[in-house]
């Protein structure tokens, strides 16, 4: 295969030739979108913003469709492994081959137009579910709402998860500024899920704006956990009366799950599931991920993940539990609401930085966690390396936590693929 033939040439191609940081804006990508896709694509379009959540909505949704012989595409980020996990049709990645020649039609289009990483992403996505004829996307929301480029196209229903605080610099310091960021998803008269019970009101301001019919968590759709029996039970309570009963708790969101549920009642006429067959379908790595009982991976990134992590440490694990925890962030992350659901339950740090440009210094990682959380910490130079050393000084019954970025998390993959060979 030629060099230009080959995905590695091309992703390294569009990360030169895009700008080199963040650059919100649909100017660049809707005319060339609307030169190269002509009509609609799908004939139902689901987007999914919010702060956290949206993989897995958007994952599970894509499931349940497919239970139901649907062809479905899925467009998510960011990827942990390989690029094509961005793009599924069915649940599957698509081949380097789709993806290069999708890449090749958009750089013909383009002209002098200065694409984004995330612009050629999304309408190579849009432009391989054209050519698949897919039933529907379920597209989810990289950065905001009002500017991400999956906001070109005219969905059918908008599902928001949740609104926290992330990614400030770009999208505000407040709930209320990202609430309103993240609302500008909602199309007139199109249905809208909210997957939060208490949303800024923004939020609200955009669905009377929109005139949008809404199903809210707690009112037209709802959930009820029983921790005795690691179970719960999920209900819609729309035009017509839907419920799923004994949902065995795993390591997935139920608020997450609830919302891809809640889209899917609105969507399929026939709901009947055999909701294990739909979880065993799902692959989705570094989210409360357990393995082997010993090691904890997920990509939380923020309070609220942070939360929820904490949350499924004290469903899983003894309160005498040793948890050591490899940990490594973004240099724009608000470090310390991340750890505040969490230090009290690590009993050393293993403070490390990916191998990315935009990791915090390990340095610098390390002094803000020591001068809240002083502890028995040591600043590693690789996440490798600092996989190692934590399953070197942990002892046999206690857990290994290895979370942040999703950088973090996917260098550790290889770490741990190779202690799992030798153990």
């Amino acid at each position: 295969m030629s060099k230009e033939n080959s995905l590695e040439y091309w992703l390294d191609y569009i990360q030169a030739v895009g700008p080199k940081e963040i650059d919100l804006g649909l100017q660049r990508i809707k005319p060339i979108y609307e030169q190269l896709i002509k009509s609609k694509i799908a004939s139902k379009v689901i987007v999914v913003g919010g702060t956290n959540g949206k993989g897995t909505t958007t994952e599970f949704l894509g499931q349940l469709l497919v239970s139901k012989h649907k062809i479905v595409g899925t467009f998510t980020s960011p990827h942990l492994f390989n690029f094509n996990e961005r793009i599924k049709i069915n649940g599957k990645p698509v081949s380097d081959e789709s993806i290069v020649e999708s890449f090749k039609l958009i750089e013909e289009s383009r002209g002098s137009t200065n694409l984004t990483y995330f612009d050629f992403s999304t309408l190579a996505a849009l432009l391989i579910f054209n050519k698949s004829k897919v039933d529907y996307m379920v597209l989810e929301i990289g950065l905001g709402g009002r500017l991400d480029p999956v906001n070109i196209v005219d969905s059918d229903i908008a599902i928001l998860t949740n609104v926290e605080l992330d990614h400030q610099d770009w999208l505000g310091e407040d709930r209320e500024s990202i609430g309103k960021e993240k609302a500008d998803i909602f199309k007139l008269h199109k249905p809208v899920i909210i997957g939060q019970h208490e949303v800024p009101n923004s939020v609200h301001e955009k669905i009377l704006e929109t005139k949008n019919q809404t199903f809210c968590v707690g009112k037209e759709f709802d959930y009820q956990v029983d921790d005795s029996n690691k179970k719960w039970t999920f209900t819609f309570k729309g035009e017509r009366q839907v419920s799923y009963a004994d949902i065995k708790l795993n390591s997935f969101s139920v608020s997450s799950i609830s919302c891809a549920l809640a889209a899917f009642c609105l969507l399929e006429e026939e709901v009947s599931l055999d909701m294990d067959v739909v979880f065993n379908s799902l692959d989705l790595k570094g989210r409360c991920e357990l393995i082997d009982n010993r090691y904890l991976l997920d990509v939380s990134h923020n309070e609220s993940s942070a939360r929820f992590l904490s949350s499924f440490i004290e469903r899983n694990f003894e309160d005498g539990t040793v948890i050591n925890a490899v940990f490594g962030v973004m240099e724009d992350k608000d470090v310390n609401s991340i750890l505040e659901p969490l230090a009290t339950r690590i009993n050393k740090w293993y403070v490390t930085s990916a191998d990315i440009e935009r990791s915090m210094a390990t340095e610098k990682l390390g002094d803000i966690i020591n001068s809240k959380y002083p502890k028995d910490m040591e600043l590693v130079g690789s996440v490798k390396e600092a996989c190692m050393k934590a399953q070197e000084e942990t002892e046999e019954e206690g857990l290994i936590l290895i979370f942040g970025s999703f950088y973090t998390v996917s260098e550790a993959f290889p770490a741990l693929k190779l202690l799992r060979s030798v153990a």
